[in-house]
């Protein structure tokens, strides 16, 4: 793709400048007084970003771009406020996803008091808020640790660590299991010296980068502060300088300073990957000819040479090739084609909340989330609270119909347009006596529908039952087996007691019912998708001996669970979910192959695998 081909170019370029290649941002990129900020990519695809309260009761925003933000609200009301030390201002967030709960640690302080100060948590439900605060983890005087402030969260090795301190050194210390209180018993270790503030640690292969900010963050056009680093083979050091001198002795190395039009460049944010690998760093600063705006926030993408971070220039760009966030998410996705536009469904990131549809005239431009509901064509007034897995929309009697699954059941909401909002007069499932997800509504040449659908009966198993004709449940006594796993072959390579077959397509063509489904556990390299034939809807089935689309013929892990569609030119295509890397499942990438069918069998056509991309 040809800004792939751009990047790439731009990667081997010398980190003495920022390349230009492609599309450009400017910095700074918020424009608005945010000191120390911290930043999260939420479930539902956006990145919200928390500051320091020069905005009063801490400020939110979020971009789907890390360019262009808009404020969201602030964490806290005056209601809410954390009243603990009371005059002390709300400083340096961190925000984190704990569980179920997005959890923000913040300073509580004011200038001078650096033994009042201390470190609170609150917690959210969304990224948005409200926060809820659960008062200090800890004060400077019972922790004993001076200016106890600028706290870090992270996870390592199945535990949970909190990094503080401000120009008194750096220190960190075991959390309990839900990161809200410190573990009894836990010590605190220094890992720094008194140069620095500002911590966030990050763990790249076999080492852990210390960063940190050094100078003075706060005199308008006069500030010195810059990002500094060091990296070790353990989580509490020592962490050392090129030269192998250690932090604790107060050496580091700079990677960001101030030049002739920004000065005080520092207190980084997390790092952001975007969709091609390439990191970037949010931080504050001040425009030197400007500094009564405060201090506004600047991107920089970060470079790795011979295992150290480097930022083009040393300094902000004035002027950067954006990153690049357009891959599309979904996981279980469909493609429903009306009236000369496509629509794609599917798992979203937020499994726990409805579904996404995004648009195209061409499978190859996709705009959205395009949803009559902030995106969402399904949300809310209907069956569900949790688990929202794997739609399908189908038209029925002139309205627009979603089988979907929910809290491990399935059901169905209408809409009068495919942008929904899919809605259902009584929020209700489809009976079962069993858990039941994946469905697939079929409609015979006689007129009679089916639902093909998954039970979890000793594993995932395809069962296809004929439906009644108000829609809202099955003739549970036309209910057969279909598809189970085979002990042994591709359906079931980690030779698993409870074998998956799941995620049923069917479709009939010259009087053959072929069904596409896919084996494996979800999260396993080997999930693929094969297919079987049968002469009758409720079969039997007869199975193809190999998968036609997997991790072998793609060259992609994760290949499966879809759906099958024609395109405009009648070629036939699946919709599918991938891996996200080599390393990690999720969030599962959505892709598109070739499919064609020669006599009577399907196979993919080699090398036509594509991402679906905004």
């Amino acid at each position: 793709m040809k800004k792939l081909r751009i990047l790439a170019a731009s990667l081997v370029l010398s980190v003495s400048a920022c390349a230009l290649a492609g599309d450009t941002y400017t910095n700074p990129v918020i424009n608005t007084s945010l000191p120390d900020p911290t930043v999260i990519r939420a479930d539902d695809g956006y990145f919200y970003l928390y500051a320091t309260e020069d905005i009063r009761n801490l400020p939110i925003y979020r971009s789907r771009d890390l360019i262009d933000w808009q404020f969201v609200g602030t964490a806290f009301t005056k209601e809410t406020r954390p009243q603990w030390n009371k005059k002390g201002g709300i400083w340096a967030p961190d925000i984190n996803r704990i569980g179920d709960k997005y959890v923000l640690y913040y300073s509580k302080s004011e200038w001078g008091g650096e033994w009042t100060c201390g470190i609170g948590v609150a917690t959210a439900d969304r990224p948005e808020g409200p926060f809820t605060d659960h008062g200090p983890l800890f004060i400077s005087k019972e922790i004993g640790v001076q200016n106890s402030i600028d706290q870090f969260y992270i996870e390592d090795n199945g535990h949970k660590y909190l990094f503080w301190g401000s120009f008194r050194g750096i220190y960190g210390i075991e959390l309990s299991d839900d990161g809200l209180s410190v573990k009894p018993g836990a010590e605190k270790k220094q890992i720094s010296g008194t140069f620095m503030e500002g911590t966030y640690i990050h763990k790249r292969g076999k080492y852990y980068y210390l960063f940190g900010s050094a100078g003075s963050c706060c005199e308008g056009a006069k500030s010195t502060y810059r990002v500094t680093y060091g990296r070790s083979e353990n989580l509490f050091g020592p962490y050392v300088d090129k030269k192998g001198q250690r932090l604790l002795d107060n050496h580091y190395e700079v990677m960001v300073h101030g030049d002739d039009t920004f000065v005080g460049t520092g207190h980084n944010a997390e790092f952001i990957t975007d969709d091609y690998g390439q990191d970037w760093m949010l931080y504050h600063g001040y425009k030197k000819a400007e500094a009564d705006d405060g201090r506004v926030v600047f991107l920089s993408r970060v470079d790795w040479k011979d295992g150290w971070p480097e930022v083009a220039g040393d300094a902000p760009a004035k002027e950067c090739e954006k990153p690049y966030f357009g891959q599309i998410h979904l996981a279980d996705p469909t493609i429903f084609s009306d009236n000369g536009t496509y629509y794609l469904y599917g798992t979203s990131p937020v499994s726990d909340n409805g579904f996404w549809v995004y648009t195209s005239k061409d499978l190859q431009h996709w705009s959205g989330p395009a949803g009559a509901v902030d995106g969402y064509a399904l949300w809310g007034n209907t069956y569900g609270t949790k688990g929202f897995w794997a739609p399908q929309v189908f038209k029925h009697n002139g309205r627009y119909a979603m089988a979907y699954t929910a809290n491990e059941q399935i059901a169905i909401a209408w809409a009068d347009s495919p942008l929904g909002p899919f809605v259902q007069d009584e929020p209700a499932m489809i009976p079962a006596k069993t858990k039941e997800i994946d469905p697939f509504v079929f409609r015979d040449d006689d007129g009679k529908i089916y639902m093909y659908h998954v039970r979890l009966i000793d594993g995932n198993r395809i069962y296809v039952a004929e439906m009644n004709d108000d829609m809202r449940s099955l003739k549970e006594e036309t209910a057969r087996e279909c598809i189970s796993v085979n002990e042994d072959g591709w359906e079931n390579t980690a030779k698993s007691k409870w074998g998956v077959s799941e995620g049923p397509t069917v479709v009939k063509l010259d009087g053959t019912y072929y069904m596409f489904y896919s084996c494996n556990d979800f999260r396993n390299i080997d999930y693929a998708m094969g297919y079987a034939t049968a002469k009758s809807p409720l079969g039997p089935w007869k199975k193809h001996k190999k998968p036609i689309v997997s991790r072998q013929l793609t060259g992609e892990n994760g290949t499966g669970h879809g759906d099958l569609f024609r395109d405009a030119d009648g070629r036939w295509m699946y919709v599918l979910h991938t891996h996200n890397s080599n390393s990690q499942v999720s969030p599962r990438r959505t892709a598109i192959v070739e499919l064609t069918k020669k006599g009577k069998k399907f196979e993919m056509v080699p090398g036509s695998l594509r991402y679906i991309e905004r």
